[in-house]
């Protein structure tokens, strides 16, 4: 009889350890998460400011864009933004 309560008292021990480990590990990771989507979120409201300064406005198609993804062909001292290579090809191909 001690010994079968012996037995079932380590499982216990062993069981509730286990419990213990994961919730430190689940709680770890939703901490990771947040922390993951405040940075997102102060970047984006840090990037706002600044996104309407850089929008330029596509030469083909008149779309407005961000200068860092617009593509820019310069020639002859002058240059010329477009939204995308395609719109660049359809404005020279006119």
């Amino acid at each position: 009889m001690g010994f079968i309560f012996r037995c079932l008292l380590v499982l216990f021990a062993f069981a509730f350890i286990v419990y213990v480990l994961k919730s430190i590990a689940r709680l770890s990771h939703r901490l990771r998460i947040t922390i993951n989507d405040v940075t997102e979120i102060r970047e984006k409201a840090a990037g706002r400011g600044r996104t309407t300064e850089d929008m330029v406005r596509c030469l083909s198609c008149g779309a407005f864009i961000s200068s860092r993804d617009a593509v820019t062909i310069s020639s002859r001292n002058k240059s010329q933004v477009f939204c995308s290579s395609a719109c660049a090809r359809a404005y020279i191909s006119k």
